[in-house]
């Protein structure tokens, strides 16, 4: 009651505002008021209200900030698409009434936006065109706002000279702005660059440089323990000084108490210490801690558990112990259990589709009986002409309910194929590691990859055609979910065809990966260098080609078991679509690795 009560009284005060905007323009104010009570509000809730203010219809400045602002709110939902359809209808407003300012704020969010779809030429090219308006503006705001976005995704593509670069620029800005917090999260980004580069004496610099700003005032308690956490792992590599390195462990244990924050990591950093230092009883103490502090802050968290019971188990045989051995093998085997269940969470989802495609198969199989009593039923009754329509009908029918149940067969083995709790288990097992390496940006990338390709997997397998630009989407995170899980073992490339507009043209979804899943599971098996898949999207005539060209060991037709591979499924798939289809599906042996072929019909969307 009360917060419809205050939704009506922002209302209100709009109305008022739009009134005042055909008499005055000193309303920035005003707006700025308003937007700041909305976006009090969950950001669901948000999108909803600048939608009502929208259906005001408003003048073209405040139209232009309501999309901006409805833009921000999906944005901030990781929402991107939606977010960057926002953007582009703020856009046009903007430049409409020459807002620069606004259009450089547009550009820089639309190339973040891009950004988190993984689509970085794109993003760079937008967020530069805002960072050009702010450096003619001369707005330093903007300005260090598209030299963190571009560090962002210089950093996740591992190009650190460039992210490092970018970070100097950021801090320059905000020894002008006097924005300290800026400040301290560029020296935080250089600190962690600097450790991955394995360059200690730089991260501590930088981490020194944070606690000279009075740190302890400007950032969040959470982030101060990880702070002077890093703080002593960083000091002891370079030191070998124990006392010196325990001060920083102790700070961020004490951070943690006073604001009932769960104190495993720092546990576990001194751990590690003391392993460094050969003292295997004090090491397994502060494995004990942290397992203890994981249990009492965390539910459900069985991937840090099997972490820190692995190190005791590790610990113990460094030191010939066998007492406590068999026990924290069984406690280890037991949380793995759970951490299948957890497992089994994941694919809830794909079982309530698998299900759905059992009834629909039910549901087939019941209108083939009807229909064959059907067929008993018109010899009886009709003349041999009309019987002998009836028939062919029929059967011409019977063919469609079956072309239809081997599709729904299909999809239920591709949704299988693709999403098997083997690949699920081993994406999650790489992203703790990351996590326990202490990389919490490259961690939050790849598990929010992870989160939309399961996400896209079972969006699509219920639909008949996708966009031509969500398939390349898709496959770009399945392809950078494997390279992470694989370490960097290969690079991929994907070429598009500048007649083919992606987000014009429709094909069946999920066609792309089991021979990418091919190229890298077999393809790229025990081979001695780098692997490289090649993506050709053409437009020929009236079809729409692909290419899948890898590196790998080649093409080996030979089965060792009785099993139907993806192959098989794929060509399945092909026939269902047309005799010249399925006949463009070509296997190609190169001098080095295997070039696929295949055409879809071009369909507009």
């Amino acid at each position: 009651m009360k917060s419809n009560f205050l939704n009506y009284i922002i209302l209100f005060f709009f109305l008022l505002f739009l009134n005042s905007c055909q008499k005055q323009n000193n309303n920035a104010v005003d707006f700025y008021k308003i937007k700041q009570e909305i976006n009090k509000l969950p950001a669901y809730k948000r999108i909803a209200k600048w939608d009502s203010l929208l259906n005001l219809h408003p003048d073209d400045t405040l139209t232009g900030y309501l999309y901006f602002q409805k833009g921000y709110s999906y944005f901030f939902m990781d929402q991107n698409e939606k977010a960057i359809n926002n953007f582009a209808k703020a856009l046009n407003f903007f430049d409409k009434k020459q807002n620069k300012k606004m259009t450089a704020r547009n550009y820089i969010y639309l190339g973040a936006a891009y950004s988190s779809l993984n689509e970085q030429k794109l993003a760079i090219k937008y967020i530069l065109k805002g960072l050009n308006i702010g450096t003619e503006l001369n707005d330093l705001r903007i300005k260090g706002r598209a030299y963190r976005e571009l560090a962002h995704i210089y950093y996740v593509n591992e190009t650190f000279d460039k992210a490092i670069d970018y970070l100097n620029k950021v801090i320059e800005i905000t020894k002008k702005t006097g924005e300290f917090s800026d400040m301290i999260v560029a020296y935080n980004n250089l600190a962690i660059i600097y450790q991955d580069l394995n360059r200690n004496k730089k991260a501590l610099e930088y981490y020194t440089k944070i606690l000279n700003l009075n740190a302890e005032k400007e950032m969040e308690p959470y982030n101060l323990m990880i702070l002077y956490s890093n703080l002593g792992i960083v000091t002891f590599d370079i030191f070998k000084d124990k006392n010196k390195s325990l001060k920083y462990f102790h700070k961020a244990l004490d951070i943690a108490q006073h604001n009932n924050i769960n104190p495993a990591i720092p546990y576990n950093s001194i751990a590690t210490m003391y392993e460094k230092l050969n003292k295997l009883d004090s090491a397994g103490y502060f494995v004990h801690k942290s397992i203890k502090a994981n249990k009492i802050y965390k539910k459900n968290n069985y991937n840090d558990l099997v972490y820190l019971y692995n190190r005791l188990i590790q610990l113990n045989l460094k030191q010939n112990q066998d007492t406590n051995l068999l026990n924290f093998l069984k406690i280890r085997d037991s949380i793995n259990i759970l951490e299948q269940k957890i497992i089994s969470e994941d694919n809830k989802k794909t079982m309530e589709n698998n299900l759905k495609l059992i009834n629909q198969q039910k549901e087939l199989n019941q209108a083939v009986k009807i229909n064959n009593k059907n067929k008993i039923i018109f010899i009886f009754i009709i003349i041999m002409f009309i019987l002998g329509l009836i028939i062919s009908f029929q059967f011409n029918r019977f063919d469609v309910l079956k072309h239809k149940q081997e599709l729904v067969v299909l999809e239920q083995k591709i949704l299988r194929s693709q999403m098997s709790p083997h690949f699920i288990f081993n994406v999650l097992s790489s992203i703790q590691n990351s996590l326990l390496e202490n990389k919490p940006v490259v961690s939050a990338t790849y598990l929010s990859k992870f989160a939309k390709l399961m996400r896209q997997n079972f969006d699509f397998i219920q639909k008949k055609h996708i966009h031509l630009k969500e398939e390349l989407d898709m496959i770009r995170n399945y392809l950078d979910t494997q390279k992470f899980r694989f370490k960097d073992k290969f690079d991929y490339v994907i070429n598009v065809d500048d007649k083919l507009k992606t987000e014009d043209y429709l094909i069946p979804p999920m066609i792309l990966q089991p021979f990418v899943e091919n190229a890298i599971k077999h393809g790229f098996a025990n081979i001695p260098y780098k692997g490289l898949i090649t993506i050709n999207v053409l437009k020929k005539d009236d079809k729409i080609c692909f290419e899948i060209i890898d590196n790998g060991t080649g093409y080996n037709p030979s089965k060792k078991d009785n099993k139907e591979h993806a192959l098989d499924i794929f060509k399945k798939r092909l026939f269902f679509f047309g005799k010249d289809i399925s006949e463009s599906f070509k296997i190609k042996q190169l001098k080095q690795g295997t070039k696929i072929e295949f055409c879809f019909n071009l369909v507009k969307a």
